[in-house]
């Protein structure tokens, strides 16, 4: 598949909404039987709104290649916001810092989901024993109301609850600059929860961990 200018450019213009989550799961990757080599350096685009959120995205990417000892460069050092990149913007970053690909990440897709959970009473009560039917033992605190009266039950009652949160779909990809072909594609599922770190965390350990198993990195 080649990297055509009209694909780098919608790959560019689109929004990463990096929320937290405490979830990732893969849920489909693909590379090139062409490319049979692993990558050695590496130029990081996260596809943002959020300033923020790309730079510590990019960093913690960053990070984590550096761990397998690849080169990474973070694009938010010396380019501008990422929906205002161009293609030649990239190409120019990547000959000066002598990456050798770019990996791109974006939001594809975002919908909500529900859970409920029935209800339950529990509880614990020192009143008498029914044994069953047509049987009754009397407790001794029934001979006066006050020992009656005295006497407690605890119990609990919880409501059905229904819990709704937001699934994320994030895309990455993997471009050989030299080539210019995609070598590496994967899509992936985030839950957000509220960790915003821990979700960057998660997304950026399952893609290098599909790369190490396709024999990229």
């Amino acid at each position: 598949m080649k990297c055509s200018n009209n694909v780098i450019i919608l790959i560019i213009v689109g929004v990463l909404s990096l929320a937290a989550c405490s979830s990732t799961s893969m849920m489909g990757s693909w590379s090139s039987p062409d490319f049979d080599r692993k990558i050695g350096s590496v130029y990081i685009i996260g596809i943002a709104k959020n300033d923020l959120n790309r730079r510590i995205f990019e960093d913690t990417f960053n990070r984590e290649f550096a761990s397998y000892g690849i080169k990474a460069v973070s694009s938010y050092k010396d380019l501008p916001k990422s929906q205002d990149i161009d293609e030649e913007a990239i190409k120019q970053r990547t000959i000066a810092t002598g990456t050798d690909s770019v990996i791109l990440t974006q939001l594809v897709n975002q919908r909500k989901e529900s859970v409920t959970s029935p209800g339950r009473i529990s509880g614990y009560s020192s009143g008498p024993y029914y044994g069953g039917r047509g049987y009754y033992d009397r407790p001794n605190y029934y001979r006066s109301w006050g020992s009656y009266y005295n006497r407690r039950t605890d119990i609990t009652i919880e409501p059905p609850t229904t819990t709704v949160f937001v699934v994320l779909t994030v895309e990455s990809v993997l471009y050989d600059l030299k080539s210019g072909e995609m070598i590496w594609s994967g899509q992936l599922e985030t839950v957000v929860d509220g960790n915003i770190e821990k979700m960057m965390q998660d997304y950026v350990k399952v893609v290098t961990e599909d790369l190490k198993s396709k024999g990229l990195i």
